[in-house]
C-alpha cells in the first residue's frame, strides 16, 4: 500500500475550510485512506506548524487549538510518528500555558532520559515541571 505524508496545509485547510475546493480534494484523499487504498502518515513538525498557524493566522484559542490537534490525532487512518510523545505534549499544552513546541520538548527530554533542559527560557519550562540546566 502506498504511504502518503500529509503536510500541515492539508490539515489547516481541512480544519478551517477556508478553501472549499481544496477541502473536496482532501476529503477524497481521506476516503481513499478509509478504503485502505493509501496509508496516511504525518509527524511532529506538522503539529508544531498547525499549532503556530492556528494561533497566529486564525486567532484560535488554546482550547480550540487543542481540540483541532486532538481531532487530527484521532483520525484512525493516520499514522503519526512519535504518537506517544505528541499525545503527552498535547495534554501538557492543554493544562498549562506553555506553547505546544515547549510542551513537546519537555516530554521528549524526559523520554530521551535527559536530566535537565539547557535553555534560556526557564520560565516556559518550569511550568512543565522540567528541570533547567544550571549554566555556570
Amino acid at each position: 500500500m502506498k504511504k502518503v505524508f500529509v503536510d500541515t496545509n492539508i490539515f489547516i485547510r481541512y480544519l478551517t475550510n477556508d478553501v472549499p475546493s481544496q477541502v473536496d480534494k482532501i476529503e477524497r484523499l481521506f476516503d481513499l485512506a478509509e478504503k485502505g487504498e493509501v496509508r496516511l502518515v504525518t509527524g511532529p513538525p506538522v503539529f508544531f506548524e498547525m499549532a503556530w498557524t492556528l494561533k497566529l493566522f486564525y486567532n484560535m484559542s488554546r482550547k480550540r487549538i487543542y481540540e483541532c490537534l486532538s481531532a487530527i490525532l484521532g483520525i484512525p487512518e493516520l499514522e503519526v510518528t512519535d504518537l506517544d510523545i505528541l499525545e503527552e505534549a498535547l495534554e501538557l499544552f492543554n493544562y498549562t500555558s506553555a506553547d505546544f513546541s515547549d510542551a513537546y520538548i519537555a516530554v521528549l527530554s524526559k523520554k530521551a532520559g535527559a536530566e535537565s533542559i539547557a535553555t534560556f527560557n526557564a520560565k516556559h519550562f518550569k511550568q512543565l515541571n522540567a528541570k533547567i540546566y544550571p549554566f555556570k
